[in-house]
């Protein structure tokens, strides 16, 4: 069966109109901002993130993060995916990101879906809302209504377990190559 992304999932972004400027950000603090830089590989790269306040951070409550939010990048290099695993502070964020949330567990399988949003046909999704932009940008409408097929939980599971088994073998030797170079 197919389901538009919008009817099953959360899908928010931060409003442009609350101005965020890059000025705001702090050195440090207690409340995190993931800009599109800091996706790496389909994970957050936290050391890299910015900081915002606290009054900031509460003004946007519909972005703030939870666990097993996914993140995808809709501005600039649009289509980079990150999972959210854990969050050891409050965490928001940036202006060219869309957060992702699960709200249908009965249908979808979180994981599944961030693999997916790394697959082929997503990326020529992108592409073609994109082809012939001069500054490309994913718009929320466009994402709220991409279809996709729902595979039963359980295909869902053993598709994710077997990406997420050579996610991890990658990680290994990706380790194991720095330590060979150092």
């Amino acid at each position: 069966m197919k389901y538009r992304l919008g009817d099953l999932l959360y899908i928010k972004g931060r409003i442009g109109w609350k101005g965020l400027k890059k000025k705001e950000y702090l050195d440090k603090g207690d409340y995190r901002i993931i800009n599109g830089t800091n996706i790496i590989n389909g994970k957050v790269n936290w050391s890299s993130c910015g900081f915002i306040s606290k009054e900031r951070y509460n003004e946007s409550p519909e972005i703030m993060l939870k666990a097993n939010d996914i993140l995808i990048t809709k501005d600039g290099t649009i289509g980079k995916v990150a999972i959210v695993e854990e969050l050891s502070k409050p965490s928001t964020v940036a202006s060219g990101i869309f957060i992702l949330r699960n709200t249908s567990p009965n249908i979808w399988i979180t994981k599944y879906l961030y693999y997916y949003l790394q697959s082929y046909d997503f990326k020529s999704f992108i592409h073609s809302r994109i082809e012939g932009s001069v500054i490309p940008h994913l718009y929320q409408k466009d994402f709220e209504s991409l279809s996709i097929k729902s595979p039963s939980l359980e295909e869902q599971n053993t598709i994710s377990r077997r990406l997420e088994l050579i996610d991890k073998k990658i990680d290994l030797n990706n380790q194991l190559n720095d330590n060979l170079v150092a």
